[in-house]
């Protein structure tokens, strides 16, 4: 096989394996708030549950696991802003974490702050986002643009 040849049949792979990549965050992004096992995302990705891991891992640079974990707790730290009168738990419980213990735990170790301080501070004019060092909420920021 020639070098080109070669070259086609592996970008064709990678189209292929970024498209049932993007079909499994797809599906995540809609069942966040229920609990998703590796078994059916492989599934919906139709891979088997050790090569989805490790294809997911590689496209992504993050597990699986991490993924789900960091999309529930940007979803949760977005909704205590705009919810603010839905209570942390139900917050926790619609964000698809079993209890709000664990979702507590897991919210303080990526934001490095408890979900009612996060919501607190942002009342009071403050984010962690919308730092002077960030450009997260400025109008230069180049987020969402292509």
């Amino acid at each position: 096989m020639n070098k080109t040849g070669g070259s086609s049949i592996r970008n064709s792979l990678r189209r292929e394996y970024l498209s049932r990549i993007n079909r499994v965050i797809d599906y995540i992004e809609i069942n966040l708030d229920k609990v998703l096992s590796l078994e059916e995302l492989a599934g919906v990705a139709h891979f088997s549950p050790y090569h989805f891991h490790r294809i997911f891992r590689a496209v992504m640079g993050e597990s699986l696991f991490k993924f789900i974990q960091r999309l529930r707790l940007e979803k949760a730290a977005s909704l205590l802003l705009v919810n603010t009168e839905e209570p942390v738990t139900r917050i926790a419980y619609d964000c698809g974490f079993s209890n709000s213990s664990a979702f507590a735990r897991a919210f303080r170790e990526y934001f490095g702050v408890s979900p009612r301080a996060w919501r607190e501070q942002n009342e009071n004019g403050y984010s962690k986002a919308c730092t002077p060092e960030s450009n997260f909420c400025t109008t230069d920021s180049k987020m969402g643009k292509d």
